[in-house]
């Protein structure tokens, strides 16, 4: 009896021996986790470092967006601290789960309005500078998003804009429209815009028609209308600043950037000033 026991006990024990080697082998060789990451701006790569995986599972960390793609890219529309995770799995089901913080650049929104509230033109970057200092206008920002063009203007006391010739390069060739000599080397001004630099006035808009690039235009009738301006406004003692959008439908076939420049006058069409003092019109891409 001894003897049976003794044999009974040598089998469980060889089975139990058996199942335990077999439940860890169930999962195959057990993954491991890992990546890297660089970016670009908002835009992340992550390669993934993984060992022993078959498929793999990202979470951005923002808004339960996923991937399964091995070494996937991906653009964040938030900033800050955000937890990306990793979980990779092996052809047997076996799983290793990794998760990283990574920093992504603060997200600026910006939406101008035309109400003469000029915050909103805080981050927008400056296309031209007067740095001479003379003249009326100073500063002049451009942007371009959406389907208006937004312009913002700042400058001394004397920028009253109560009448303006705004030339307005549309199709991005410098070589054909109207040709300046006030800017000899990148006019080519598609547009007119000629009044007083107000929402609602008599100013009007003309298109340019002399092939040979001198002073012709016809009057677009009723277009005066689509310029929104805020007027001048005194932003401290020492400035004025104004801001204005324009319909890009308006401005007929647009090239890929377009350029703008201003000779400013009394409401008696004397000169003020022109703008800018260099010898070509502020461009900007669309």
């Amino acid at each position: 009896m001894k003897k049976i026991y003794l044999l009974m006990s040598i089998v469980a024990v060889v089975l139990v021996a058996g199942c335990s080697s077999d439940d860890d082998g169930d999962m195959g060789v057990k993954p491991v986790a890992d990546f890297s990451y660089a970016n670009d701006g908002s835009t992340f790569t992550f390669t993934n470092l993984s060992e022993n995986g078959s498929t793999y599972r990202w979470d951005f960390g923002d808004l339960g967006f996923i991937s399964n793609e091995e070494n996937p890219t991906y653009t964040y529309g938030i900033g800050g601290e955000i937890l990306v995770s990793l979980t990779v799995t092996n052809e047997l089901g076996g799983e290793d789960f990794i998760s990283k913080t990574i920093v992504a650049p603060e997200i600026i929104i910006i939406d101008i309005e035309i109400d003469g509230e000029f915050d909103d033109w805080e981050h927008v970057e400056v296309a031209a500078e007067n740095t001479p200092g003379n003249g009326s206008v100073q500063t002049m920002k451009i942007w371009t998003v959406g389907s208006k063009v937004n312009v913002y203007l700042e400058g001394n006391t004397n920028m009253q804009m109560e009448l303006v010739d705004m030339y307005i390069n549309s199709d991005g060739d410098i070589q054909t429209g109207f040709l300046h000599s006030q800017w000899s080397e990148g006019s080519g001004a598609d547009y007119l815009f000629e009044g007083p630099m107000v929402s609602n006035g008599w100013g009007s808009f003309y298109e340019h028609t002399d092939p040979a690039g001198g002073w012709g235009w016809n009057a677009i009738a009723g277009s005066g209308a689509s310029l929104v301006s805020s007027g001048s406004v005194s932003i401290s003692a020492e400035k004025n600043a104004i801001e204005f959008s324009i319909p890009k439908a308006a401005l007929g076939s647009l090239g890929e950037t377009i350029g703008f420049a201003f000779t400013e006058m009394t409401s008696g069409w004397a000169l003020v000033a022109n703008f800018p003092e260099a010898n070509s019109f502020v461009t900007v891409e669309l």
